[in-house]
């Protein structure tokens, strides 16, 4: 597995902002469905598409978000036509999980390798310094994803020195590294991220060193 997928859970959504004023930041979400709702014609014909696989009619369905903050009176309202709903759960969605502590490293998981029955862990882990409410591009400095050994079995497989490429043309963005572990991979996270932390401490003695040579 790649890191792009933990990248998309975790920096391709973005939060609402409060009022800079509020006192109590916290947003409420209530959603409305209409069925059947009628489209205006606008005195002009039927509304129809000639792509058999395309709902668009006179008629269509709903659905409606209200998020808004008691506190600051802020409210955003969005809606949209043909839309799907699912209850899950941060273990599917890939971001709202806690991070762990490893090798001095804070890693945030991302989704599991496929979203199937039986896959319940995180595909990819980022990797941060630091620990924090969401992370940013600049909080990442590695990465640990899953892969499958010669035999079928479970190997990591890690890198460090992002360079993000924003989402384009309808595909999630995705970075890519300065170094990256090899063909030899790891038995376990700690093991991949071991190598993380290593490769970052040997690059910062490097730097130290090539400053004092200025």
């Amino acid at each position: 597995m790649s890191s792009s997928d933990a990248i998309a859970a975790h920096l391709e959504w973005q939060p609402f902002a409060h009022r800079p004023d509020c006192a109590k930041p916290v947003w409420e979400v209530d959603q409305q469905t209409v069925a059947s709702k009628l489209r205006p014609r606008r005195e002009g014909p039927e509304h129809s598409c000639p792509n058999e696989e395309c709902g668009h009619r006179d008629h269509y369905d709903r659905i409606s978000l209200r998020v808004l903050c008691r506190s600051c009176g802020t409210a955003h309202l969005i809606s949209g036509e043909e839309y799907t709903t699912r209850t899950t759960t941060t273990v599917r969605t890939g971001y709202g999980q806690p991070p762990k502590r490893v090798a001095g490293l804070w890693l945030y998981p991302g989704p599991p390798l496929l979203d199937l029955r039986g896959y319940d862990s995180p595909g990819a882990y980022l990797c941060s310094r630091n620990k924090v409410d969401r992370l940013s591009e600049d909080d990442i400095v590695g990465t640990v994803t899953e892969g499958r050994g010669k035999r079928g079995g479970t190997v990591w497989h890690a890198a460090v020195g992002p360079d993000f490429r924003p989402p384009a043309g309808g595909l999630s963005g995705y970075a890519l590294w300065a170094k990256t572990s090899g063909e030899k991979p790891f038995t376990s996270v700690t093991a991949a991220a071991k190598w993380v932390a290593a490769e970052l401490d040997a690059a910062a003695v490097t730097e130290t060193q090539e400053d004092q040579k200025q």
